[in-house]
């Protein structure tokens, strides 16, 4: 390739590339076709006068982000870059808040459990669209973290309307949780569930560590569990390695029921940290989860698995 050519090709290529004129206007400038003029820049690509990068702003993995996507057939996969495993809860906080602040409009209806990664994400709601919050999970977890204190600081930020549910999540019996059902007082927010369109839920393992539910149980409840195989909870609905569902704690749960989760048409779980891999892959599996916001090395494990 000569100078005259070359020289060509570094004028066509600055005149669409940096001055963004289109092809059509470059051909009528210089008596060309503009089949021509798409030649040279393809010509320029190859000779590698024109490169194009892509630089995706710092805090997510896109590339790892699409890959988690299409591994699990997800809405959406977020995964968040953290200096470790053991400081996630700020960062996956801050992302979940972004995301919320970005997809929720005035029309949804939004409901929220409880959980101190969701708490962390409460910090982040600033000019989140004006839409109804709905507790979906009674009160678990220590005072900060439960869903009615979330609900509450969420329902502040967005101006809309709060449905709280002032109870346990988990009761001593079915009775019991039928009773609070029924309860006059909570009928409103039961009734929201039916209108749920977007639902934000924290991912548990099954130990005393990485969930909020071994603090509702005895010892030796929360053993047997484990025995069954459970290893992982969102809002207290069990699941095992498989994604199978085991049914416990169903009719002692005051909360959104499993088939009321699964009509929400997104219902985003956030969740991450060492020990919570196998409990994010069987809730996926489960399919109670159709959007995830994990950490990145979680994320590159779930990509590896095969099964």
């Amino acid at each position: 390739m000569g100078p005259e050519e070359l020289t060509e090709l570094v004028a066509i290529a600055r005149r669409h590339h940096v001055d963004g004129v289109s092809r059509i206007d470059i051909a009528a400038e210089r008596g060309l076709s503009r089949f021509k003029v798409g030649r040279i820049l393809q010509a320029a690509r190859e000779a590698g006068i024109v490169r194009v990068e892509v630089r995706a702003p710092a805090g997510i993995d896109y590339e790892l982000s699409e890959e988690l996507r299409t591994r699990y057939g997800l809405r959406r996969a977020l995964a968040v870059q953290t200096a470790d495993e053991t400081h996630v809860r700020e960062p996956l906080g801050q992302v979940a808040g972004d995301l919320l602040r970005e997809i929720v409009t005035a029309d949804d209806v939004l409901g929220i459990d409880c959980g101190r990664t969701l708490r962390a994400m409460t910090g982040h709601l600033g000019g989140i669209a004006g839409c109804d919050v709905v507790q979906i999970t009674g009160m678990g977890g220590q005072l900060g973290d439960t869903a009615t204190d979330i609900t509450r600081v969420v329902s502040e930020a967005s101006g809309g309307r709060v449905f709280s549910l002032f109870a346990p999540l988990v009761v001593a019996d079915a009775r019991t949780a039928e009773a609070m059902r029924a309860h006059r007082a909570f009928r409103a927010t039961f009734a929201a569930y039916a209108r749920v369109t977007k639902a934000v839920v924290a991912i548990g393992a099954w130990s005393p560590e990485l969930s909020q539910i071994p603090g509702l149980l005895a010892e030796d409840e929360f053993a047997r569990f484990a025995a069954a195989g459970v290893v992982a909870e969102t809002g207290a609905l069990l699941v095992d390695a498989e994604g199978r569902r085991v049914l416990g704690l169903d009719a002692r749960r005051v909360a959104i029921t499993e088939s009321q989760l699964r009509a929400v048409p997104d219902v985003i779980g956030v969740g991450g940290g060492r020990g919570k891999t196998t409990a994010v892959h069987a809730l996926l599996r489960a399919g109670l989860l159709n959007s995830l916001v994990t950490d990145v090395h979680l994320a590159r494990r779930l990509v590896r698995r095969t099964a």
